[in-house]
């Protein structure tokens, strides 16, 4: 599964207009997703050093509409 960087808490917005994404794991900045470099550099392994964000994990998953409950 491919690591959706925005969700990840290594995952920052510089202020360089050339290079706007970076990531702190990786201590890397990139016009990319970062993910993307690591995946280059790694031969095609995902990236290891994502974590969801705090805020992500403690968000509730939405209603499932096709459960009975919900009816």
């Amino acid at each position: 599964m491919k690591p959706n960087c925005n969700k990840c808490k290594h995952y920052f917005v510089t202020f360089d207009k050339y290079s706007p994404k970076g990531c702190r794991a990786y201590g890397i900045k990139t016009s990319v997703m970062p993910s993307q470099i690591v995946r280059q550099s790694n031969n095609g392994q995902e990236c290891l050093g994502f974590e969801l964000k705090d805020r992500l994990k403690n968000q509730k998953k939405e209603k499932d509409l096709n459960d009975p409950k919900n009816w």
